[in-house]
């Protein structure tokens, strides 16, 4: 999650309105967002555009009549007053009697009209409200329509007073009549705003923001806002939508686990070990997406799941891995594409891993895949060849660094986890191990017959569905105990004495025996894997020593034998590979110790062998099938039989051999211990001491 948000925290940068850059701002990634700015301004606009809505007042132009129509009748009763003849008392007396206050003039006016005068200038006061009321006016037009009255009354030819009267009247009486309807108004002014689309802006990632020099503007700062460039600003809704998306990614992880591979799920330390496998490959990602995106080592991730944990599950890694990796490259679908299509490459590559230079093909055919991808998606793009040739050199650096880094990350991971894998045990089987040097010059026929049980082994593991590399190799180590004490197995004694017939039956078997508990005592200080250890400790499961028993039964006070003392301790095979050493190893011995071996009597030989083990039990605790061990008989047999079939003797050898059989003797008169030791059909787990 930090890792992924990293990119979210961007440099501060702190400009105000009016402020001249002082560098060049570049968009770092791809963005849409609604300009507040300009969307307040077309706004604006709109709201100025929409027209106000007025309601006509008829009775204003009634009362204006009214009003007027009384200060006339005021008038003429003081002008019919006889005691008033001079207009200096009818002024002073219409100022007591007029309904409305009016200019000085217009009063002045009306005193000094007579009767027919006052009839001639209330027509015309009337005529001039008419004229502007049944316009109608507005609250901002009442000024104008004033001084368009007076400018009215001056062109009536009604002399001064007339004039007066008429100008004073109609301005004291002109009204508003246009009146503000509010409600419709700003439903009308809403209706528009509704109506209008704010204004998106597209900032595409590269493209220049503000360039340097520049004045810098509210839209350009807006902008940095949006990109959470300006100010160090961090976008919450974005941590919110990362969180969302991690979330669900590692859900469907667990759930994988969960459903399709309980064992990992149920193992502590392959979560722990899967989880920091993400955890690297995203820093490396997110390390490489500086330089370019198509140098990404996500396919390491893949790799190391695959082959540490579960190739099926590192497919679906694949897949996660490169979805994550999408968030660090903004979405660039064709990084994403060159991520998933490398790391699919390498899982499928290290699926059968049989040698230990798959991993240095498996880079190759990574940076192969990821060079076609990087070509294909280019042209899709119509990008210049120049730039896909570019592009395509980080995609195959991609995939050699991927094997080198899986490579180089194997080790301390394998240690770490204690895990085994293919390389390791391929290592385990280089015949320069120090502990195959000891068992080569310690006990020489011991780790012969230990080549040739990897050998068969590992030819049946293919077709059964074990493991052929942890057949070979446990095959190799099964019999590493005799090191400590290799003359009392009959394959490394070199003269005709068998310390075994100098010795009881019950030591015999003790020492016999204690290779299982000494190879386990090197497994311990050579530090040997796991499942090669089971297959040391397994691969007699607890066999009677036959030999040894029969051989103590044939003796005074045999009913004083327990059959008990005489088996390994086991514990039984537990796996398949475990069991397929067992039978190699019985049937390898038993098929060695034919006198004139030949095809039927070494099908003979193998098919006794492994059904002795059978009803024994010995086969119960593995997931060995009856099929599955006619398939295995079927390829010892044919592989014995190649490998032990009778030779044409040269006439010189034969006289030789002959020459020396009458010099010496019968000297197969002295050993009859190690004869005796064996006997056809018989193999190492039924008492011979090899």
């Amino acid at each position: 999650m930090i890792i992924l948000s990293a990119d979210f925290i961007a440099d501060k940068i702190s400009f105000q309105v009016g402020q001249v850059s002082d560098r060049d701002v570049v968009a770092p990634r791809s963005v849409s967002y609604v300009d507040q700015i300009r969307t307040k301004k077309l706004e604006a606009e709109v709201l100025a555009s929409v027209a106000s809505v007025y309601d006509f007042d008829v009775t204003v132009a009634a009362k204006a009549e009214e009003s007027a129509g009384a200060v006339f009748r005021a008038a003429r009763a003081v002008a019919a007053d006889k005691a008033l003849t001079e207009p200096g008392p009818r002024a002073e007396k219409l100022k007591t009697t007029l309904p409305l206050s009016l200019p000085a003039a217009a009063v002045d006016g009306l005193a000094t009209l007579g009767e027919a005068d006052l009839a001639k200038t209330e027509e015309h006061t009337k005529n001039v409200l008419r004229k502007y009321l049944q316009r109608g006016i507005r609250e901002d037009d009442l000024d104008a329509a004033r001084k368009n009255i007076a400018l009215d009354a001056e062109g009536l030819g009604l002399g001064k007073d007339g004039e007066s009267v008429v100008a004073g009247l109609a301005q004291t009486l002109v009204k508003p009549n246009f009146v503000l309807n509010v409600r419709e108004t700003d439903k009308r002014k809403q209706a528009a705003l509704a109506s209008t689309e704010p204004v998106r802006e597209t900032v595409k990632k590269g493209q220049v923001l503000v360039r340097r020099g520049d004045i810098v503007t509210a839209e350009q700062i807006y902008a940095m806002e949006e990109l959470g460039l300006h100010r160090g600003h961090i976008s919450e809704v974005r941590i919110f939508g990362l969180a969302i998306f991690v979330l669900v990614v590692m859900g469907l992880i667990i759930g994988y686990l969960y459903k399709f591979s309980a064992e990992v799920y149920a193992n502590d330390l392959h979560m722990v070990l899967l989880g920091l496998i993400i955890l690297l490959t995203l820093v490396l990602g997110k390390a490489a997406h500086i330089y370019s995106d198509f140098i990404a080592p996500v396919a390491a991730g893949a790799l190391l799941t695959a082959i540490l944990i579960d190739t099926r599950l590192g497919i679906f890694i694949s897949i996660a891995l490169s979805v994550l990796f999408g968030v660090i490259v903004e979405n660039d679908l064709r990084a994403v594409a060159v991520a998933l299509v490398g790391s699919l490459t390498g899982v499928y590559s290290v699926s059968k891993f049989s040698h230990g230079y798959s991993l240095t093909r498996t880079g190759l055919w990574i940076a192969a895949m990821n060079f076609i991808t990087v070509g294909s998606t280019g042209f899709l793009e119509q990008i210049n060849g120049t730039q896909i040739m570019l592009q395509g050199i980080h995609g195959a650096v991609s995939g050699i660094a991927s094997a080198v880094i899986t490579i180089g990350f194997l080790p301390y991971l394998e240690s770490t986890f204690n895990i085994t894998t293919p390389v390791k045990l391929m290592e385990l089987a280089n015949p320069s191990n120090p502990l195959l040097q000891r068992l080569l010059l310690d006990a020489p026929g011991t780790y012969h017959h230990s080549l040739l049980v990897g050998n068969l082994a590992e030819t049946a593991a293919g077709n059964i569905g074990a493991d052929p590399v942890t057949v070979r190799v446990g095959a190799y180590y099964h019999d590493i105990g005799k090191i400590k004490r290799p003359y009392f197995f009959i394959e490394n004694q070199t003269d005709s004495e068998n310390p075994h017939d100098k010795i009881a039956p019950s030591l015999s078997t003790l020492i016999v025996t204690s290779h299982i508990k000494d190879g386990l005592d090197l497994c311990r200080d050579y530090k040997l894997p796991q499942p090669i250890v089971d297959i040391v400790q397994q691969h007699h499961g607890t066999m009677l020593v036959s030999y040894f028993y029969r051989r103590a039964t044939e003796n005074e006070h045999s009913e004083c034998i327990i059959e008990a003392d005489f088996r390994y301790e086991g514990p039984r095979p537990q796996s398949k590979e475990a069991a397929l050493v067992m039978l190699a190893d019985a049937c390898e011995a038993a098929v060695r110790s034919l006198s004139r071996p030949n095809v039927n009597r070494v099908e003979s030989t193998v098919r006794k062998v492994i059904r002795e083990r059978l009803h024994d039990g010995q086969l119960d605790d593995c997931n060995l099938t009856l099929k599955d061990l006619s398939i295995i008989g079927d390829v010892f047999v044919r592989v014995l039989s190649s490998m032990f079939h009778s030779r044409i003797e040269y006439p010189d050898a034969l006289k030789e051999l002959e020459r020396k059989k009458a010099k010496n003797g019968n000297s197969a008169k002295q050993c009859p211990g190690k004869e005796g030791a064996v006997s056809e059909g018989e193999g190492d787990g039924d008492g011979r001491p090899n």
